[in-house]
């Protein structure tokens, strides 16, 4: 298991790059508008992060049922309007979730039960109103809507979760409900009936892993720089495409980079900027080195091998056969 502090540490820097008006824009239009630039900073908001439901059994006894998102954003439909348009959730992974879908399902479900149970208090308010001989603030509900603390021509806001994978591995865990049951035996994708009686629910996730260039270039901001840092970091065909990018990442981003992709970048001081092309050099000149320094360590292993086996004669051939020196190397079990 990875150090608590580590992963404390990566909660937070996540956390607070996400929590970036403009970087949750971004998250929010590639994910959901494909790029398109719908939502812009100036109409989110930040939201309780923290969701809670009660669960009454008689007059004095409740039940609390509570979850705190990573992330959590109300989006107006423009920077002057107070009406709540969608809330919208993130959560930042750090390692593979594999009951994602029912974590995520909750949050929802708690956020949808929050907006009824502030119904109840209005319905609550609209009461105490009249019988005090004031106006309320609105017509009182029949009884079928205050029974339901919802009025028939009440509208929900709508919650979308987003999950971003900063971690090392490609996604494989489920991402809706239906992946969840029977995985093994597949009983419950043949069973049409039952398949369609229970309601899928899917969360919307952010994989670098598994983005194309074209992916990433639907992001508008350094996010998707960081994503390819991430996806490419541990990739030897892939990482060098990264040195070519002239983009200058703050503080914050480059120790996000550190963090999941343990490349030790000397980040830059606070409110400075450093380019991704200018930090992996010195990274890039380092594995090089390491690489080339454990080549001659294995060549000389498989040259003492060679010595104690009596077979004196193979050592001209593997230092100028590539092919052959493999071939000997897993032979003699030298990694």
């Amino acid at each position: 298991m990875k150090n608590d502090n580590d992963m404390t540490k990566k909660d937070h820097l996540t956390k607070a790059y996400i929590g970036n008006n403009k970087i949750f824009a971004d998250v929010v239009n590639y994910a959901v508008y494909d790029g398109v630039q719908v939502i812009t900073p100036e109409v989110l908001e930040d939201g309780n992060t923290v969701a809670t439901s009660y669960i009454y059994k008689g007059d004095d006894f409740k039940l609390t049922f509570e979850r705190t998102r990573d992330v959590r954003k109300i989006a107006r439909k423009n920077s002057g309007d107070k009406t709540c348009y969608m809330v919208f959730g993130a959560e930042n992974q750090s390692q593979l979730h594999y009951a994602m879908p029912v974590k995520a399902m909750t949050y929802d479900v708690l956020e949808y039960i929050c907006q009824i149970e502030n119904r109840k208090k209005t319905f609550k308010a609209i009461s105490e109103a009249k019988k005090a001989g004031e106006e309320p603030l609105e017509a009182s509900p029949d009884n079928e809507e205050f029974l339901s603390s919802w009025k028939a021509d009440d509208e929900l806001v709508p919650v979308v979760t987003i999950v971003i994978n900063f971690g090392e591995k490609k996604w494989d865990a489920p991402v809706t409900l239906h992946e969840m049951f029977d995985k093994t035996k597949r009983k419950f994708q043949r069973n049409k009936v039952i398949r369609e009686m229970i309601p899928d629910y899917k969360f919307i996730l952010i994989d670098p892993h598994q983005m194309s260039e074209d992916d990433f270039e639907r992001m508008d901001t350094n996010l998707k720089t960081v994503l390819k840092a991430i996806a490419y970091a541990r990739d030897k065909n892939k990482i060098e495409l990264l040195e070519k990018i002239d983009t200058p990442l703050d503080r914050i981003e480059w120790e996000i980079i550190n963090k999941y992709t343990g490349m030790g970048v000397d980040v830059p001081k606070e409110k400075e900027v450093k380019k991704m092309s200018e930090g992996l050099k010195k990274y890039l000149e380092e594995r090089e080195a390491k690489g080339e320094a454990k080549g001659e360590n294995k060549l000389s292993a498989l040259i003492n091998s060679l010595i104690d086996a009596g077979r004196n004669d193979e050592i001209q051939k593997v230092t100028s056969d590539a092919e052959y020196r493999q071939k000997l190397y897993t032979e003699f079990g030298i990694e």
